[in-house]
Order: structure tokens, then C-alpha cells, then sequence
């Protein structure tokens, strides 16, 4: 005998959750992943092929903001999304955004402030200072064992975008790299360096080459948002996540100095 259909929260619960899942991506660090996108990871050392894929805009306080130019604008696409991280945050010694990333304070970057007015040594404030990153939308090209298809990049300024620069600054026409449909393919080469223990890849060169094909229009409304991909915390939650270790006794707030990380030495 059939039963009876009743009146069980669990009908839309489950069918609720199992919609979810399927669209929900995953927590990396202070990166929420979205479904389906996974993180490129330079190599310590080697070449890589990479086509930047622009992302459309949709943070009004974009750090690369020029409204003059139509630049990094919401609406408008642009190829990195500028942030700054503090790292050993917290008992657990978190990486986070700092909120100065998205034009609003940071309790770490005004108690910082605060410790310079009251003269404390630079390795306290070195501990305290944020470092610039960048993300970026890349498809690896030719690559062995990654797909073809949109990735995110997390790296420091000083590892990949300062370079990148430089040569912008030698033949502004390379600038046009980003473009969908004039673009140029990246030929990054990695040159491995070391802080300590830990061992990275610096860009040491890049090359610009002619694109094989155009970005298409379901490539590029493929790309994942870079401005909603960062885990923001309010003031009082970054705040109290700070505070933390005040609970512990005999520490003060961020008290140890920041672990040897491959971006921190150089900004």
C-alpha cells in the first residue's frame, strides 16, 4: 500500500540542499572556489602557457578604478583583481583579506597605525603590514596534466605582476594581451628561489605570443567573478578574529612575526 503524501519538511529540505551542491564551489584558504574552477599553481621552476581571460567588473571599489580611462569599472572587463592579504592572523595564524582590498578600514591596518604612533620595532610592524596579490583568470595552454579551460591564479605582485609590468612599460603594444579578440598568449618563465625552507617560482621572463584563436563568447562568459571569489570579513569579524590571541595569555595581538612566506620579504 502507497503511502500517503505528507507534509515532511525533509521533501524540500533535500531537494533544496542537493540544488545547492550542485552549484556551490568549495573554500580555499580566503578564496571561495566556485563550482566547477580550480587553482592554477605556477612552478618552481619551468615554462608555462597561460591566456588571461578579462572577468566582468562588479565591485564599485575596484583597486584598479580609473573612471577617466573606463578602467576596471563595473560593467567593464579587466584582466586582475589587485588585493592585499594579512597572514598569521588569529590563533589559527590565517591568511585574510585585507579590507583595505575592497576601499573600506582594516581593524589589522589601524592597530598597525596605532603601533607606529607608539614607536614599536619594525619586525612587529612588519608583522602587522599587508602584501599585495593579484588574481587572475588563466587557461593553461599545452599544458600536461591541466585542462584547457579557466583556472584561478593567486600570486603575489612582486612574484609575477611587477615583472609583467616592466615589460608592458618597454612595448605598450604587448598591453593588448588581455583583449578577447586581438589577445596574446603568455610564455611565463619560472625561475626557483627560496626563503628559508619554503621554495617558489618567480617570474624571471615573459614572452608574448600570437593567440591561436580569439576568446569566445562562452569562454569568456565562462570566467568566474574575481571580485565575489575573495572571502571578505566585516570590520568586527576581521576584528575579532584579531583579537584572538589576546585570549591567550602572555600574547599580545599578532604578537610572533610573520612566517617566511615567498611574498612577504619583498613588499
Amino acid at each position: 500500500m502507497a503511502k500517503k503524501k505528507g507534509t515532511s519538511k525533509f521533501r524540500s529540505a533535500v531537494s533544496a540542499n542537493s540544488k545547492q551542491q550542485r552549484t556551490q564551489g568549495s573554500a580555499y584558504g580566503y578564496l571561495n572556489l566556485p563550482k566547477g574552477i580550480n587553482v592554477f599553481k605556477e612552478p618552481s621552476e619551468g615554462r608555462v602557457l597561460l591566456d588571461m581571460i578579462p572577468y566582468t567588473i562588479s565591485e564599485p571599489n575596484h583597486p584598479d578604478k580609473n573612471e577617466e580611462m573606463g578602467v576596471a569599472t563595473v560593467g567593464e572587463l579587466w584582466y586582475k583583481r589587485p588585493f592585499r592579504i594579512h597572514r598569521n592572523v588569529g590563533a589559527k595564524n590565517e591568511a585574510v583579506v585585507c579590507l583595505q582590498s575592497i576601499g573600506k578600514r582594516c581593524p589589522i591596518c589601524d592597530y598597525r597605525a596605532q603601533r607606529v604612533k607608539e614607536g614599536a620595532d619594525d619586525e612587529e610592524l612588519k608583522a602587522l603590514k599587508s602584501t599585495k596579490r593579484n588574481l587572475y583568470v588563466v587557461v593553461p595552454r599545452n599544458h600536461k596534466e591541466l585542462e584547457e579551460k579557466p583556472h584561478i591564479w593567486d600570486i603575489s605582485q612582486f612574484l609575477f605582476q611587477d615583472k609583467l609590468n616592466e615589460e608592458i612599460e618597454e612595448n605598450e603594444d604587448m598591453g593588448v594581451f588581455p583583449d578577447p579578440e586581438e589577445g596574446l598568449t603568455l610564455k611565463i618563465r619560472f625561475a626557483e628561489n627560496q626563503i628559508g625552507k619554503n621554495k617558489f617560482g618567480e617570474c624571471s621572463r615573459i614572452d608574448f605570443m600570437e593567440r591561436k584563436t580569439a576568446i569566445s563568447e562562452k569562454l569568456l562568459a565562462s570566467a568566474p567573478d574575481l571580485d565575489k571569489v575573495l572571502k571578505i570579513y566585516t570590520y568586527e569579524e576581521l576584528e575579532a578574529l584579531f583579537l584572538e590571541l589576546e585570549e591567550e595569555a602572555g600574547k599580545a595581538p599578532y604578537g610572533k612575526s610573520v612566517r617566511e612566506e615567498e611574498d612577504d620579504d619583498e613588499e
